[in-house]
Protein backbone atom coordinates (compact mmCIF):
# COMPACT_ATOMS: atom_id res chain seq x y z
CA UNK A 1 0.00 0.00 0.00
CA UNK A 2 1.44 3.41 -1.38
CA UNK A 3 2.07 5.80 1.95
CA UNK A 4 0.12 8.35 2.09
CA UNK A 5 1.96 11.71 2.21
CA UNK A 6 2.62 14.52 4.76
CA UNK A 7 2.56 17.19 2.73
CA UNK A 8 -1.41 18.70 2.70
CA UNK A 9 -1.46 18.35 6.04
CA UNK A 10 1.93 19.96 7.04
CA UNK A 11 0.24 22.80 4.25
CA UNK A 12 -2.65 23.09 6.37
CA UNK A 13 -0.29 23.81 9.74
CA UNK A 14 1.75 26.13 7.81
CA UNK A 15 -1.15 28.77 6.84
CA UNK A 16 -2.46 28.47 10.24
CA UNK A 17 0.62 28.91 11.82
CA UNK A 18 1.19 32.26 9.85
CA UNK A 19 -2.62 33.41 10.70
CA UNK A 20 -1.80 33.00 14.59
CA UNK A 21 1.74 34.61 14.79
CA UNK A 22 0.53 37.64 15.66
CA UNK A 23 -1.25 36.62 18.65
CA UNK A 24 1.82 34.24 19.89
CA UNK A 25 2.96 37.68 21.83
CA UNK A 26 -0.74 37.77 24.20
CA UNK A 27 -0.42 34.35 25.16
CA UNK A 28 0.21 33.15 28.94
CA UNK A 29 -0.76 29.67 30.81
CA UNK A 30 -4.39 29.71 31.96
CA UNK A 31 -4.73 29.56 35.27
CA UNK A 32 -6.46 26.43 36.88
CA UNK A 33 -9.52 28.03 37.04
CA UNK A 34 -9.73 28.47 33.44
CA UNK A 35 -8.70 24.85 32.24
CA UNK A 36 -11.81 23.60 30.83
CA UNK A 37 -10.12 21.45 27.93
CA UNK A 38 -6.73 19.79 27.61
CA UNK A 39 -5.35 17.59 24.99
CA UNK A 40 -2.90 15.41 24.92
CA UNK A 41 -1.34 14.81 21.46
CA UNK A 42 0.65 11.87 20.43
CA UNK A 43 1.51 9.28 17.87
CA UNK A 44 3.51 6.63 20.40
CA UNK A 45 3.45 3.04 19.93
CA UNK A 46 1.38 0.95 21.82
CA UNK A 47 3.58 0.40 24.81
CA UNK A 48 4.77 3.94 25.70
CA UNK A 49 0.71 5.17 24.84
CA UNK A 50 0.00 2.58 27.78
CA UNK A 51 2.71 3.96 29.77
CA UNK A 52 1.14 7.56 29.46
CA UNK A 53 -1.80 6.32 31.96
CA UNK A 54 0.18 8.15 35.04
CA UNK A 55 -0.30 11.53 33.06
CA UNK A 56 -3.42 10.81 32.50
CA UNK A 57 -4.41 9.75 36.24
CA UNK A 58 -2.42 12.83 37.33
CA UNK A 59 -4.17 15.49 34.89
CA UNK A 60 -7.27 14.40 36.00
CA UNK A 61 -6.66 14.54 39.60
CA UNK A 62 -5.70 18.02 39.24
CA UNK A 63 -8.60 19.29 36.97
CA UNK A 64 -11.24 16.79 37.99
CA UNK A 65 -13.99 18.39 35.85
CA UNK A 66 -11.63 19.44 32.55
CA UNK A 67 -13.13 17.51 29.02
CA UNK A 68 -9.73 15.32 28.55
CA UNK A 69 -9.20 14.05 25.26
CA UNK A 70 -5.81 11.93 24.26
CA UNK A 71 -4.82 11.75 20.11
CA UNK A 72 -3.29 8.57 19.49
CA UNK A 73 -2.62 6.38 16.93
CA UNK A 74 -6.30 4.80 15.36
CA UNK A 75 -4.76 1.30 16.00
CA UNK A 76 -4.62 1.95 19.88
CA UNK A 77 -7.96 3.84 19.95
CA UNK A 78 -10.05 1.04 20.65
CA UNK A 79 -8.49 0.44 23.84
CA UNK A 80 -10.19 3.52 25.19
CA UNK A 81 -13.53 2.97 24.66
CA UNK A 82 -14.13 2.33 28.67
CA UNK A 83 -12.74 6.30 28.97
CA UNK A 84 -10.18 5.05 31.60
CA UNK A 85 -10.00 8.49 33.64
CA UNK A 86 -12.85 9.90 32.05
CA UNK A 87 -10.17 10.57 28.95
CA UNK A 88 -11.94 10.72 25.34
CA UNK A 89 -9.80 8.94 22.91
CA UNK A 90 -8.84 10.51 19.20
CA UNK A 91 -6.86 7.94 16.72
CA UNK A 92 -5.12 10.13 13.82
CA UNK A 93 -2.35 10.08 11.79
CA UNK A 94 0.22 12.81 10.83
CA UNK A 95 0.00 11.28 7.22
CA UNK A 96 -4.03 11.06 7.40
CA UNK A 97 -5.49 14.65 5.84
CA UNK A 98 -8.69 13.83 7.29
CA UNK A 99 -7.69 12.90 10.77
CA UNK A 100 -5.64 16.31 10.85
CA UNK A 101 -8.56 17.91 9.81
CA UNK A 102 -10.51 16.55 12.56
CA UNK A 103 -8.11 18.48 15.41
CA UNK A 104 -8.75 21.81 13.66
CA UNK A 105 -12.58 21.19 13.95
CA UNK A 106 -12.20 20.36 17.79
CA UNK A 107 -12.88 23.81 20.19
CA UNK A 108 -10.10 25.44 21.23
CA UNK A 109 -7.69 23.83 23.91
CA UNK A 110 -6.57 25.02 27.10
CA UNK A 111 -3.44 22.77 27.17
CA UNK A 112 -1.93 20.61 24.95
CA UNK A 113 0.49 18.28 26.76
CA UNK A 114 3.10 16.37 24.55
CA UNK A 115 4.53 13.39 26.10
CA UNK A 116 6.50 12.28 23.38
CA UNK A 117 7.84 14.66 20.22
CA UNK A 118 7.75 18.41 20.57
CA UNK A 119 7.86 18.51 17.04
CA UNK A 120 3.31 18.22 16.99
CA UNK A 121 3.79 21.27 19.02
CA UNK A 122 3.68 22.97 15.22
CA UNK A 123 -0.11 21.21 15.13
CA UNK A 124 -0.64 22.40 18.44
CA UNK A 125 -0.23 25.88 17.82
CA UNK A 126 -2.43 25.54 14.66
CA UNK A 127 -4.89 24.21 16.11
CA UNK A 128 -5.52 27.34 18.32
CA UNK A 129 -3.76 25.52 22.01
CA UNK A 130 -3.65 28.10 24.36
CA UNK A 131 -0.28 26.94 26.32
CA UNK A 132 1.72 23.83 25.21
CA UNK A 133 3.60 21.58 27.78
CA UNK A 134 6.82 19.34 26.59
CA UNK A 135 10.01 18.00 27.89
CA UNK A 136 13.19 19.99 27.36
CA UNK A 137 16.30 18.68 25.56
CA UNK A 138 14.79 17.54 22.21
CA UNK A 139 17.10 17.43 19.50
CA UNK A 140 16.93 19.38 16.88
CA UNK A 141 16.11 22.63 18.50
CA UNK A 142 13.87 23.93 15.69
CA UNK A 143 11.20 21.32 17.41
CA UNK A 144 10.61 23.56 20.33
CA UNK A 145 9.92 26.58 18.52
CA UNK A 146 6.36 26.74 19.89
CA UNK A 147 6.38 24.78 23.49
CA UNK A 148 5.62 27.14 25.77
CA UNK A 149 6.43 25.69 28.64
CA UNK A 150 9.84 23.08 28.81
CA UNK A 151 9.94 20.62 31.48
CA UNK A 152 13.06 19.20 32.76
CA UNK A 153 13.13 15.45 32.36
CA UNK A 154 14.01 13.83 35.17
CA UNK A 155 17.49 14.05 36.60
CA UNK A 156 17.85 10.56 38.34
CA UNK A 157 16.51 7.40 36.92
CA UNK A 158 12.65 6.81 36.80
CA UNK A 159 10.30 4.68 35.05
CA UNK A 160 8.81 6.24 32.14
CA UNK A 161 5.92 5.69 33.27
CA UNK A 162 6.55 8.00 35.95
CA UNK A 163 8.72 10.52 34.31
CA UNK A 164 6.08 11.42 31.92
CA UNK A 165 3.42 12.39 35.03
CA UNK A 166 6.55 15.07 35.64
CA UNK A 167 4.98 17.20 32.57
CA UNK A 168 2.85 18.72 35.82
CA UNK A 169 3.86 20.05 39.46
CA UNK A 170 2.60 17.64 42.28
CA UNK A 171 3.03 14.10 43.65
CA UNK A 172 2.57 11.57 41.86
CA UNK A 173 -0.71 9.89 41.16
CA UNK A 174 -2.37 7.43 43.21
CA UNK A 175 -1.02 3.83 41.81
CA UNK A 176 -3.28 2.18 38.71
CA UNK A 177 -5.41 -0.16 39.41
CA UNK A 178 -7.17 -2.30 36.82
CA UNK A 179 -10.83 -1.15 37.80
CA UNK A 180 -9.46 2.32 37.03
CA UNK A 181 -9.62 1.15 33.16
CA UNK A 182 -12.87 -0.11 32.60
CA UNK A 183 -13.50 -2.20 29.08
CA UNK A 184 -16.76 -3.34 27.42
CA UNK A 185 -17.38 -6.94 27.36
CA UNK A 186 -15.65 -8.97 24.06
CA UNK A 187 -16.34 -11.76 22.05
CA UNK A 188 -13.35 -14.37 23.01
CA UNK A 189 -12.19 -17.60 21.42
CA UNK A 190 -12.77 -20.66 23.80
CA UNK A 191 -10.20 -20.42 26.18
CA UNK A 192 -8.43 -22.87 28.34
CA UNK A 193 -9.71 -23.33 32.56
CA UNK A 194 -5.56 -22.18 33.59
CA UNK A 195 -3.52 -20.74 30.88
CA UNK A 196 -0.63 -18.68 30.99
CA UNK A 197 0.08 -16.26 27.68
CA UNK A 198 3.80 -16.32 25.95
CA UNK A 199 3.80 -13.59 23.66
CA UNK A 200 6.87 -13.75 21.11
CA UNK A 201 6.44 -10.99 19.19
CA UNK A 202 8.25 -7.35 19.55
CA UNK A 203 8.38 -4.10 17.55
CA UNK A 204 12.23 -4.94 16.67
CA UNK A 205 14.15 -8.02 16.10
CA UNK A 206 16.44 -7.16 18.50
CA UNK A 207 13.92 -8.54 21.11
CA UNK A 208 13.38 -11.49 20.46
CA UNK A 209 13.74 -14.84 21.90
CA UNK A 210 14.80 -18.24 20.90
CA UNK A 211 12.18 -20.71 20.02
CA UNK A 212 14.26 -23.36 22.45
CA UNK A 213 13.80 -21.13 25.53
CA UNK A 214 10.14 -20.68 24.67
CA UNK A 215 9.75 -24.28 24.41
CA UNK A 216 11.75 -24.59 27.76
CA UNK A 217 9.67 -22.01 29.66
CA UNK A 218 6.56 -23.64 28.12
CA UNK A 219 7.60 -26.83 29.36
CA UNK A 220 7.97 -25.45 32.70
CA UNK A 221 4.89 -24.02 32.95
CA UNK A 222 2.75 -27.58 31.89
CA UNK A 223 4.59 -29.18 34.32
CA UNK A 224 2.64 -26.70 37.25
CA UNK A 225 -0.44 -27.40 35.43
CA UNK A 226 -0.86 -24.33 33.15
CA UNK A 227 -2.20 -24.72 29.05
CA UNK A 228 -0.05 -22.56 26.98
CA UNK A 229 -1.14 -19.84 24.92
CA UNK A 230 0.80 -18.79 21.98
CA UNK A 231 0.70 -15.39 20.98
CA UNK A 232 2.44 -13.02 18.07
CA UNK A 233 1.08 -10.39 16.10
CA UNK A 234 0.29 -9.55 12.98
CA UNK A 235 2.96 -10.73 10.55
CA UNK A 236 4.94 -12.58 13.16
CA UNK A 237 3.36 -15.95 12.41
CA UNK A 238 6.97 -17.00 11.73
CA UNK A 239 7.91 -16.81 15.34
CA UNK A 240 5.96 -19.68 15.80
CA UNK A 241 8.33 -21.95 13.68
CA UNK A 242 9.97 -24.40 15.54
CA UNK A 243 7.99 -25.01 18.28
CA UNK A 244 6.91 -27.91 19.48
CA UNK A 245 3.01 -27.63 20.34
CA UNK A 246 0.48 -29.51 22.67
CA UNK A 247 -2.46 -30.47 21.29
CA UNK A 248 -4.43 -28.35 24.01
CA UNK A 249 -1.90 -26.00 23.35
CA UNK A 250 -4.20 -22.53 21.81
CA UNK A 251 -2.39 -20.50 19.26
CA UNK A 252 -3.46 -16.95 18.64
CA UNK A 253 -1.16 -15.29 16.05
CA UNK A 254 -2.44 -11.85 15.14
CA UNK A 255 -6.10 -13.03 15.04
CA UNK A 256 -7.98 -10.93 17.80
CA UNK A 257 -7.88 -6.94 18.25
CA UNK A 258 -6.58 -4.94 20.83
CA UNK A 259 -9.46 -5.31 22.77
CA UNK A 260 -9.53 -9.15 22.50
CA UNK A 261 -6.06 -9.16 23.43
CA UNK A 262 -6.05 -7.10 26.31
CA UNK A 263 -9.86 -9.25 27.87
CA UNK A 264 -7.97 -12.30 27.21
CA UNK A 265 -4.38 -11.73 28.84
CA UNK A 266 -7.25 -10.12 32.39
CA UNK A 267 -8.14 -13.77 32.07
CA UNK A 268 -4.80 -15.42 32.01
CA UNK A 269 -2.68 -16.59 35.01
CA UNK A 270 0.49 -14.98 33.80
CA UNK A 271 1.88 -13.62 30.96
CA UNK A 272 5.42 -13.73 29.47
CA UNK A 273 7.05 -11.34 26.93
CA UNK A 274 9.20 -9.57 25.56
CA UNK A 275 9.75 -5.90 26.61
CA UNK A 276 7.20 -4.65 24.01
CA UNK A 277 3.76 -2.92 23.61
CA UNK A 278 1.75 -6.53 25.15
CA UNK A 279 4.09 -6.34 28.34
CA UNK A 280 2.60 -2.65 28.77
CA UNK A 281 -1.11 -4.24 27.84
CA UNK A 282 -0.49 -6.71 30.48
CA UNK A 283 0.03 -4.04 32.59
CA UNK A 284 -3.43 -2.28 31.81
CA UNK A 285 -5.32 -5.87 32.51
CA UNK A 286 -3.99 -6.50 35.87
CA UNK A 287 -2.11 -9.82 34.17
CA UNK A 288 0.63 -11.43 36.45
CA UNK A 289 3.66 -10.91 34.32
CA UNK A 290 7.42 -11.42 33.20
CA UNK A 291 9.18 -9.06 30.83
CA UNK A 292 12.33 -10.25 28.91
CA UNK A 293 14.88 -7.25 28.91
CA UNK A 294 17.05 -7.54 26.69
CA UNK A 295 18.23 -3.66 24.56
CA UNK A 296 16.04 -2.01 27.20
CA UNK A 297 15.88 -2.57 31.10
CA UNK A 298 13.15 -2.26 34.35
CA UNK A 299 14.72 0.63 35.08
CA UNK A 300 13.40 2.58 32.48
CA UNK A 301 10.77 0.27 30.77
CA UNK A 302 9.52 -1.24 34.02
CA UNK A 303 6.31 -0.28 36.63
CA UNK A 304 7.49 2.14 38.82
CA UNK A 305 5.79 3.51 41.28
CA UNK A 306 2.65 4.08 39.42
CA UNK A 307 2.22 0.41 37.94
CA UNK A 308 4.20 -0.51 41.04
CA UNK A 309 1.59 -2.71 43.18
CA UNK A 310 0.53 -4.80 39.96
CA UNK A 311 2.28 -8.30 40.26
CA UNK A 312 5.63 -8.38 37.39
CA UNK A 313 9.06 -9.29 37.55
CA UNK A 314 12.12 -9.10 35.13
CA UNK A 315 13.84 -10.88 33.08
CA UNK A 316 17.19 -9.84 32.12
CA UNK A 317 20.92 -8.30 32.98
CA UNK A 318 20.44 -5.32 34.73
CA UNK A 319 23.80 -3.87 32.88
CA UNK A 320 25.26 -5.37 28.86
CA UNK A 321 28.19 -3.69 27.64
CA UNK A 322 26.71 -2.52 24.48
CA UNK A 323 23.09 -1.56 25.96
CA UNK A 324 25.19 2.00 26.11
CA UNK A 325 22.88 4.73 24.30
CA UNK A 326 21.74 7.51 26.54
CA UNK A 327 18.82 8.91 24.12
CA UNK A 328 15.45 8.89 25.04
CA UNK A 329 12.95 10.23 22.53
CA UNK A 330 15.17 12.52 20.69
CA UNK A 331 16.47 13.68 24.14
CA UNK A 332 20.04 12.80 25.53
CA UNK A 333 19.59 11.92 29.01
CA UNK A 334 23.08 11.10 31.19
CA UNK A 335 21.37 8.04 33.38
CA UNK A 336 19.44 6.12 30.45
CA UNK A 337 21.32 2.70 29.05
CA UNK A 338 19.49 1.65 26.37
CA UNK A 339 19.76 0.01 23.17
CA UNK A 340 18.06 1.86 20.14
CA UNK A 341 20.04 -0.30 17.32
CA UNK A 342 17.55 -2.25 14.79
CA UNK A 343 18.74 -5.49 13.44
CA UNK A 344 20.86 -6.18 10.59
CA UNK A 345 24.25 -6.65 9.26
CA UNK A 346 24.74 -2.36 7.80
CA UNK A 347 27.09 -0.66 10.19
CA UNK A 348 25.52 0.55 13.28
CA UNK A 349 23.03 -1.86 13.54
CA UNK A 350 23.23 -5.05 15.63
CA UNK A 351 24.05 -8.60 13.85
CA UNK A 352 22.67 -10.60 16.73
CA UNK A 353 21.28 -9.16 20.24
CA UNK A 354 23.61 -10.89 22.62
CA UNK A 355 21.71 -9.31 25.72
CA UNK A 356 19.23 -11.44 24.75
CA UNK A 357 20.50 -14.46 24.40
CA UNK A 358 22.10 -13.40 27.76
CA UNK A 359 18.28 -13.77 29.09
CA UNK A 360 18.36 -17.73 30.08
CA UNK A 361 15.26 -20.05 31.17
CA UNK A 362 16.44 -20.46 33.90
CA UNK A 363 16.13 -16.69 34.97
CA UNK A 364 12.40 -17.22 33.87
CA UNK A 365 11.93 -19.75 36.00
CA UNK A 366 13.37 -18.38 38.95
CA UNK A 367 10.79 -15.06 38.54
CA UNK A 368 7.75 -17.51 37.60
CA UNK A 369 8.48 -19.74 41.32
CA UNK A 370 8.13 -15.67 42.81
CA UNK A 371 5.00 -15.26 40.70
CA UNK A 372 2.95 -18.35 41.04
CA UNK A 373 4.54 -19.77 44.27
Amino acid sequence: MKKQSRVPGRLLIFISLLLRLPFQLFRRRPADAEVRRILILHHLLLGDCMMTTALVAKLRERYPDAELVMAMPKLVAPLYAGRPYGVEPLGWNPRDFASIKQLFRLPRFDLVYLPGENRLSYLARAIGARWIVGFAGEYPAYKNVFVDEMRPYSSEPTAWCDTVAELIDGPRPAPYRPSDWPFPPEVLPSLPEDFAVLHLGASSATRHWGAANWQAVAAYLRERGLTIVWSCGPGEAHLLDGLERQPDDLVIAGSLSLPQLRALLAKARLGICPDSGVTHLMRIAGTPSITLYGPGTDQLFGVGEFFGQLRYRPAGLPLFPCRNQVMMLYRDVDWVRRCGRGAGAFPNRCPQAQCMLAVSPSMVFEQIDLLLG
